[in-house]
């Protein structure tokens, strides 16, 4: 069944519509969420520990070897980030139970945030993603045991479950 030329039109429209770009300074709200200019953004492709989240060093027991690894991760995007404007092209908006956000692919300086994150161990790749470059990304960063992968973690979507 083909769809006349009018509808087909309106479909494209409506689905641009929907989508949008979002640039400027960015607050940090955690390891892959970003609040510009009053809009809250969840970047696409990767999962960063959350913010109350503790990884454990390997060498260590857990009582010596926890450290806060989802406030570090926030910290070094804030870091990074820094004073910079951020380029996100958003692709829908979603809500969870807390919050409104919108889905985005970002950028700062022309460098992907995703595969920066990925890059330097503070995020792990979405389940199911199908982002090859930064998959690549985080398995350098494993095997030069970066960021949360020089310790034990549970995967942020498998901690949010637990708590």
């Amino acid at each position: 069944m083909r769809l006349p030329a009018a509808i087909l039109v309106l479909i494209l429209a409506t689905s641009a519509a929907s989508a949008q770009s979002i640039v400027g300074r960015a607050a940090v709200i955690d390891g892959n969420t970003l609040d510009i200019r009053g809009e809250r953004v969840r970047i696409l492709d990767i999962d960063a520990p959350e913010r109350g989240q503790f990884c454990f060093k390997k060498t260590e027991n857990l009582d010596v070897g926890a450290w806060p690894c989802g406030q570090q991760a926030s910290q070094a995007l804030s870091d990074w980030i820094g004073q910079r404007t951020v380029t996100c092209e958003t692709t829908k908006k979603e809500a969870n139970e807390l919050h409104k956000y919108w889905l985005a692919r970002c950028a700062v300086a022309g460098q992907d945030v995703a595969e920066w994150l990925a890059a330097n161990g503070w995020a792990v790749p979405d389940r199911d993603c199908k982002c090859d470059a930064t998959r690549d990304a985080a398995h350098r960063a494993r095997a030069a045991q970066l960021g949360i992968w020089t310790s034990a973690f549970t995967l942020p979507w498998v901690w949010r479950k637990l708590h």
